[in-house]
């Protein structure tokens, strides 16, 4: 930032921090990378696609001017729909009205969100509440998974202990199958297809990333009894 400033001799920019990040599910300092922005008066975007509605956030604590959540990522609504909270100092300039239309938000482009998206958002509101006060156990969750999947020779990537459900994973054993099997980029996918177990894309094996949100110990040991009854399957390839 010292260097931006000294080249352009102002800093009005706006800095943007994702929260979780959407690959490793790590969860940065938001609040220490608020002070620096604050420091050098850069306003701060929260993007919280995978918190708002899964975990506790709270803009005002960290310190963000702005948070944006996703509706159809981490709550229960037909998407594509959002949420924006934005900072009393920031709301005006934001949320200004057109002076030909008295109800238009100028910034808001086109036709906001309406119909069923905004229903079935409105709709998730008291059962998100309710599961965000479970935090705490899907994390002991996600951890618990990370932990049977690492005992069977994943390793999972990103911060250790990890703080989400969402997960990613380095696969040496399932990708080593892939060499020697016929077609067997898409082993994987099969193999779980035939278990009803489904979200990890078609032909990858040996890297993937997952959600455990929601499904508590006992369906997470079935997939983890599944990845580990596929590897003693093929094991004498």
């Amino acid at each position: 930032m010292k260097k931006l400033r000294k080249k352009t001799g102002s800093l009005r920019f706006l800095a943007l921090v994702t929260y979780p990040d959407g690959s490793y599910g790590n969860i940065p300092d938001a609040a220490k990378i608020a002070s620096v922005c604050h420091e050098y008066d850069v306003p701060l975007l929260l993007n919280g696609a995978y918190s708002v509605g899964r975990m506790p956030v709270s803009a005002k604590e960290i310190g963000a001017d702005f948070i944006v959540g996703s509706g159809h990522k981490s709550m229960a609504a037909s998407g594509p729909v959002g949420v924006l909270g934005v900072s009393e100092e920031y709301a005006p300039v934001v949320f200004r009205k057109s002076v030909h239309n008295k109800v238009k938000e100028i910034e808001l482009l086109g036709c906001t969100a309406r119909g069923a998206t905004v229903m079935t958002l409105m709709a998730s509101f008291p059962e998100v509440v309710k599961r965000t006060r479970n935090w705490d156990q899907e994390v002991e969750n996600a951890r618990w998974f990370s932990s049977r999947l690492e005992g069977m020779g994943f390793i999972q990537r990103g911060q250790k202990p990890h703080s989400h459900d969402l997960m990613f994973f380095e696969a040496p054993g399932f990708y080593e199958i892939s060499q020697k099997v016929k077609n067997g980029r898409y082993f994987l996918y099969r193999e779980l297809k035939e278990r009803n177990i489904h979200g990890i894309k078609s032909g990858l094996t040996k890297y993937f990333k997952l959600s455990t949100f929601g499904l508590g110990k006992e369906k997470l040991g079935t997939v983890a009894d599944a990845f580990e009854d596929i590897l003693k399957k093929y094991e004498n390839i």
